[in-house]
């Protein structure tokens, strides 16, 4: 198969390299960032073959590094020179020695520290080998693995099976079907590790019948039925849940086209006290694994036959005018509604103490102009007033095709503020997502505000957002979204086709080249405005 698939025997010159570097240095616990799946690998196995664990990083932010280099004994960094030297045996493993350590917000916000030892993920591999045999497979991962599932299902399973793996340039969906060809070519199978964020945008251009995957996994977040329905029509294969977290580790699976009670991982027990979940499971550390010692979820749910359902989070509930509202319970009631894939709310501790609600629609559904949005606003109101006291209704909304989430498929809490953003900064169209297909080009999606600064006086009776301003803000989005693009060197083939009115939604297509970042605005009614920044290059420093 191609190098950008790995294989332990693939890796044994690289692991030796870290080995030998390793060779005179602490031991105990080392920091671990590496984006490259094969790089990555190796750097674990020569962690773990000479006695020591991997502390795993979510990102390589100088402010995460910075935290956790001061709680470590040492830290993985650099490219090593190829071992000259014959090595010593690597050290046999202990079963419950630790193995890695991985880092979650925590309830608070602070980050919080949790360590797996190697029995814990053994225990694991064999519940997924028993529940999903590999054979002649290969993994493809789109998830990072320097979180707890995609370390696990995209690393460790094919790891440990002999199988090979691939997460390099997996995330966007040219690539994952070149691999999964690839894959093919090889008389593999393909086991498709993937979450939310990427199945929920997984094109139809594609031809996936070609060279499906045999099975798909996803986690991070409860993937929309719809979006479950529609992955395995394209894909042909069954789509999988797995419900669980860092800390807990798996706990339970569902295949939503066949059912939405979560069943229970293979030795998991699980039952409800006072509302809750509780459970026991391998999976857990060892002070767990005691008789009638169980861990205890904020996960709301309710016991059936063949499992549980969840019902929202437990500790989601705010004051709004001096009266507790639960947020989850807001969610649920606006999800019964027929338009309505996922509601988040948010509460945005603004001086009117009032909350702020992210729905996510189908894209024909949402509201493309001012008196519409007020409408679908006001016919959601009156369904919520019927459940819930007037002052706690959310004041401020946002309408979007899908609500944040990082790589991992959590809510983004970052850009779930940025979508009410413009509450504070008259100044900015309201942000309300985005969609990458590649490296080189970016959809942004954004709403003019009615009370958007550049509109007094442009004009009296009926504003207009000024075309200078739609061109400030393509510039500052493309500042941010390419990095690195390059010195801006002025802006050129500026045309400006429709007005662009208060309350109106735009898509602003931004796609870069070697020597400029072009740009439009649009939305149903057609083109609104299109130009091309020019930027520094070579030859124009000459």
């Amino acid at each position: 198969m191609p190098d950008v698939w790995c294989s332990a025997s693939r890796l044994r010159p690289h692991i030796d390299a870290w080995r030998a570097w390793l060779q005179g240095r602490s031991m105990g616990r080392w920091l671990l960032f590496e984006p490259d799946p094969a790089a990555f690998t190796a750097a674990l196995l020569a962690l773990w073959e000479t006695g020591r664990s991997a502390v795993l990083a979510s990102d390589d932010r100088s402010e995460t590094l910075a935290r956790l280099v001061s709680k470590v004994d040492g830290r993985i960094e650099g490219v090593p020179s190829p071992a000259a030297a014959p090595l010593p045996a690597p050290v046999d493993i202990d079963a419950q020695a630790e193995a890695v350590v991985l880092y979650t917000s925590g309830s608070t916000g602070e980050p919080a520290m949790h360590a797996k030892s190697f029995a814990q993920l053994a225990n694991e591999l064999d519940c997924h080998a028993q529940l999903w045999p590999l054979e002649c497979h290969a993994v493809i991962s789109q998830v990072s693995h320097q979180h707890i599932y995609g370390f696990f299902a995209g690393i460790l399973r094919p790891l440990c099976h002999g199988l090979p793996f691939c997460g390099a340039d997996s995330r966007y969906p040219e690539p994952m079907a070149a691999r999964l060809g690839e894959a093919q070519a090889a008389n593999r199978e393909t086991l498709l590790v993937s979450s939310p964020a990427q199945l929920s945008r997984l094109p139809d251009h594609i031809d996936w019948q070609a060279a499906p995957p045999s099975l798909v996994l996803s986690s991070g977040a409860p993937l929309a039925l719809t979006d479950a329905e529609r992955c395995e029509h394209l894909l042909g294969a069954p789509v999988i849940e797995l419900y669980g977290s860092t800390e807990t580790g798996g706990i339970a699976r569902r295949r939503q086209t066949q059912g939405t009670v979560w069943t229970p991982l293979s030795g998991v027990e699980t039952r409800e006290t006072q509302g809750l979940l509780e459970l026991r499971s391998p999976f857990l550390p060892a002070e767990y694994q005691a008789p009638n010692v169980w861990w205890a979820q904020q996960d709301r749910v309710e016991i059936t036959n063949a499992g549980f359902q969840l019902l929202g989070r437990a500790d989601r509930v705010t004051k709004v005018a001096g009266k507790r509202v639960s947020l989850s319970s807001i969610e649920r009631h606006l999800s019964q509604l027929p338009q309505v894939e996922a509601a988040h709310c948010v509460d945005l501790a603004r001086r009117d103490g009032r909350v702020g609600v992210v729905v996510a629609m189908p894209r024909d559904q949402l509201p493309y102009q001012h008196e519409a949005r007020r409408e679908l606003i006001r016919s959601m109101h009156t369904h919520l007033t019927t459940l819930l006291e007037a002052v706690v209704i959310p004041r401020y909304w946002r309408f979007v095709e899908q609500i944040p989430v990082n790589r991992q498929s959590k809510h983004d809490h970052g850009n779930i503020r940025r979508l009410f953003a413009d509450l504070d900064n008259p100044r900015i169209a309201r942000w309300l997502g985005e969609r990458s297909d590649s490296e080189d080009q970016r959809q942004i999606f954004l709403e003019i505000p009615e009370r958007l600064c550049y509109l007094d006086g442009h004009f009296k009776g009926f504003p207009l957002v000024p075309g200078v301003v739609l061109v400030q803000w393509a510039v500052e989005h493309a500042r941010s979204t390419f990095s690195e693009p390059g010195e801006f060197r002025g802006v050129e083939r500026l045309k400006f086709q429709k007005i662009v009115r208060p309350g109106q939604r735009l898509t602003l297509n931004l796609t870069r080249k070697a020597d400029s970042i072009s740009f439009s605005y649009d939305s149903p009614q057609g083109r609104h405005a299109t130009g091309r920044v020019r930027l520094v290059t070579e030859r124009d420093d000459g």
